[in-house]
């Protein structure tokens, strides 16, 4: 019985030592499996991680790039319009000026004809011939003398209209003309002094 029982003791015993030996097996691989899922976990998080960052950094730098090029067209608009009202006030202003002078007036259109080709007779059209014609007597005789023609226009939207005698162009000198003219002109003199 003795025998029996230390048999049995025996077998037990290495029932029991192979059952902690293999236990220990399955904790081992388990702990294993568990490092290796852990692992491979934070592995993946980091992915998402680094993945989330970048897009992150480039949604960044991209509202940033667009907020800069916003703030940039915005300025650019803001001064344009800047440079147009002052432009406009300034042409306006300055032409209703010089155009509502006659005696201005009349020395311009003088100075034009003094100047224009001499082979051609001109025509020049205004509203009151009589003044210009006064005005030219007096300070360009010469001009009169078959260089020049003076006619009345009633109710001409312009200040004065050129044309050749044989009417194959027609130049206007007008208030609209002149703001025009002096707009191109003063602009960008007044983004210089502006900006």
């Amino acid at each position: 019985m003795d025998k029996i029982q230390e048999l049995t003791s025996k077998l037990y015993e290495e029932g029991v030592k192979k059952g902690n030996a293999e236990a220990e097996k399955i904790i081992a691989d388990a702990e294993k499996k568990e490092k290796q899922i852990l692992d491979d976990a934070h592995s993946k998080a980091q992915e998402i991680i680094n993945t989330a960052k970048k897009k992150s950094t480039e949604v960044n730098n991209n509202a940033e790039s667009e907020l800069k090029l916003y703030a940039s067209q915005a300025l650019e608009g803001l001064k344009t319009e800047v440079t147009n009202i002052i432009t406009e006030k300034l042409a306006t202003s300055s032409v209703k000026a010089a155009i509502e002078d006659k005696v201005f007036m009349q020395k311009l259109i003088t100075n034009l004809m003094q100047n224009w080709t001499e082979k051609q007779t001109m025509v020049v059209s205004v509203e009151n011939k009589d003044e210009l014609e006064n005005y030219i007597l007096a300070n360009a005789k010469s001009l009169l003398a078959n260089k020049l023609k003076i006619e009345s226009v009633n109710g001409i939207e312009t200040g004065f209209e050129i044309a050749p005698e044989d009417g194959t162009y027609k130049v206007k000198f007008g208030e609209e003309e002149f703001i025009e003219y002096f707009k191109e002109f003063l602009r960008p003199q007044i983004q210089k002094l502006l900006f």
